[in-house]
């Protein structure tokens, strides 16, 4: 049974999800052969099937949490596995991101969702055998928090923007510092009078 202090996050959380995974079919939906079709890139087929995972993990857990009495560690051990095998899937697509060039990037996405579900079932066990501390609910909503940061990065990058890494982002912090001083208006001097 979910504590009263994290009702309001799950239920935040069910209408959030929600929403996005309406989102993701609506954008999927516009050109579903960039995506689904015979040429589709191998790297816009993973961000799809990883940003789905994330959302409908989320939305999954946090809507059965709202179901009064329900006991949440077995909702969350059983919602974990699909995800963490359907993060195995993308595996799959191993050869592909070679040929794309994109084996670092989503290997290293990859890691970072299987963490994240690996851990959900890990808590999820915990929450399970009985462990009512709220350190473990605490830790589950910040799992989530995760899933729902895989979610949108990969759904953002499916709709085409440009990936960024640390140093990208520096760089365009930098980029628009430097446009700021170039629209500013400059300081001229005024002229001096001749002596």
């Amino acid at each position: 049974m979910v504590p009263a202090d994290f009702q309001p996050f799950f239920t935040a959380s069910v209408a959030a999800s929600a929403a996005l995974i309406g989102l993701l079919f609506v954008s999927i939906s516009i050109a579903p052969e960039r995506v689904f079709g015979e040429n589709a890139e191998s790297s816009r087929q993973a961000q799809a099937l990883s940003s789905f995972t994330a959302l409908t993990n989320v939305f999954f857990i946090s809507f059965a949490s709202l179901i009064p009495k329900i006991p949440i560690g077995p909702v969350v051990t059983v919602v974990a596995v699909p995800a963490i095998l359907q993060t195995l899937g993308v595996l799959l697509l191993l050869p592909m991101w070679r040929a794309d060039h994109t084996l670092r990037r989503g290997l290293f996405l990859f890691l970072i969702s299987f963490g994240i579900y690996g851990f959900e079932i890990s808590i999820g066990i915990q929450l399970w055998l009985g462990s009512s501390n709220t350190g473990a609910m605490t830790a589950l909503l910040e799992l989530l928090l995760g899933a729902y940061a895989i979610g949108l990065g990969r759904a953002w990058e499916l709709l085409g923007a440009r990936r960024l890494g640390w140093t990208g982002w520096i760089g365009l912090f930098g980029d628009a510092l430097r446009r700021a001083r170039q629209s500013r208006p400059s300081r001229q001097e005024p002229p001096r009078g001749k002596t």
